[in-house]
């Protein structure tokens, strides 16, 4: 035997290159793992530059970090610019808005019931995303003060177990659990089918009603069902532009059943954390806004016939949400309207899928019997 072959290992190879074993395939499920993780990391890398963009836009300087002392004061907002009839600068547009000076509309009054000249004709839903009841309650927030004396409240409501802003925003506006419609992730992937139906809009709309959309994160696409949603103004967008785009439906003549979200209370709280000072004025900001959405409805002679409900997907804690815990799942829920109780704290349970039952309870709609959400008739006088 040469010195050559007392070397070599005395290991037996496959008699055919076909029999040597094959690397690994992946399989579909892994691949959509991976895509749905990859999408998470492009989508948080967007949102905290979008997140950024926005408040250097906004303030004229851009956040230093999460953790530490407050980026902004409440001096850092710039005064209330004049109205001119000239070309306002981006600055101009983008900066807080002073609060609305509202007349007391009729709804506000003791002595009101449900007549033939206040009956309810339309429906607007407002959406706080991340907003938790505990910072309303610790933000200045006057519009919304004045909402809760005008109405019935809930600091108590809950969201749906998977506190995330698409399975949530999808119960509140089908009626039913997560599970039922479908919608079981925060972000959808490539090949995803959408949610199961119907929808408030798509019941609304099949008696004849006009609906709109209006809202901050492209993802709440997937609740307009096919031919159900006569106006949907949605992109990943900021809350300036959702009150301009509310503002332009308003205007245009106030749909049925309106649904209007706002995505920064959210994000600020990704960004620099739930109950932090920047989320605080967050909150006032978007407050203000919503101040000049209930000031257009009283200019368009809206207000005595509406039925306004004003709510939250979810809470958050740290830098996140979506657990099936109470400081993620409870909610703040108000509604203010003709024939609404004023000044009630409403001690049913309510759940955000109710939400949508009472949208449908208060035009007079059928409410679906297989649906979870029920109406919330303890608003009602």
């Amino acid at each position: 035997m040469s010195a050559t072959s007392a070397r070599e290992p005395n290991v037996s190879l496959p008699e055919h290159p076909a029999q040597q074993p094959k690397p690994r395939a992946w399989s579909i499920s892994s691949k959509r793992a991976l895509l749905a993780a990859l999408a998470v990391f492009v989508l948080t890398c967007a949102n905290f530059i979008s997140l950024s963009t926005f408040w250097t836009d906004t303030y004229g300087k851009a956040p230093e970090g999460a953790s530490g002392s407050p980026i902004f004061s409440r001096d850092d907002f710039p005064p209330p610019v004049a109205q001119q009839d000239s070309f306002q600068d981006v600055s101009q547009i983008l900066s807080p808005p002073p609060v609305p000076t509202l007349s007391p509309p009729a709804v506000l009054t003791p002595t009101l019931t449900t007549t033939l000249e206040t009956k309810i004709q339309h429906v607007v839903i407002i959406s706080i995303d991340g907003l938790r009841p505990d910072a309303l309650l610790a933000a200045d927030a006057p519009t919304l003060d004045r909402l809760i004396i005008a109405g019935a409240y809930s600091p108590n409501a809950q969201t749906v177990k998977i506190s995330e802003t698409l399975p949530s925003h999808a119960s509140m506006v089908s009626g039913v659990i997560p599970e039922r419609h479908g919608i079981l992730w925060g972000v959808p992937y490539i090949g995803w089918p959408g949610m199961n139906g119907p929808t408030i809009f798509s019941l609304a709309h099949e008696a004849g009603l006009s609906t709109a959309m209006v809202f901050g994160k492209d993802k709440l696409h997937y609740l307009a069902l096919p031919n159900s949603v006569d106006q949907c103004l949605g992109s990943d967008t900021h809350d300036p532009e959702i009150r301009d785009n509310a503002i332009k439906v308003i205007q245009a003549g106030l749909p049925h059943l309106m649904f209007v979200h706002f995505p920064d209370v959210d994000r600020v709280g990704h960004g620099y954390g739930w109950m932090s000072p920047n989320q605080f004025l967050a909150i006032t900001f978007v407050d203000n806004l919503i101040g000049e959405l209930l000031l257009e409805l009283e200019n368009g002679g809206y207000r005595n016939s509406t039925l306004l409900i004003v709510t939250s997907d979810h809470g958050g804690h740290g830098f996140r949400h979506g657990d099936d815990s109470p400081i993620d799942r409870t909610i703040p829920w108000l509604a203010v309207g003709p024939g609404v109780k004023q000044g009630v704290t409403l001690g049913s349970s309510i759940n955000t899928y109710d939400t949508a039952a009472t949208a449908l309870y208060a035009l007079e709609l059928p409410v679906p019997e297989d649906w979870d959400g029920k109406p919330v008739t303890e608003i009602f006088q």
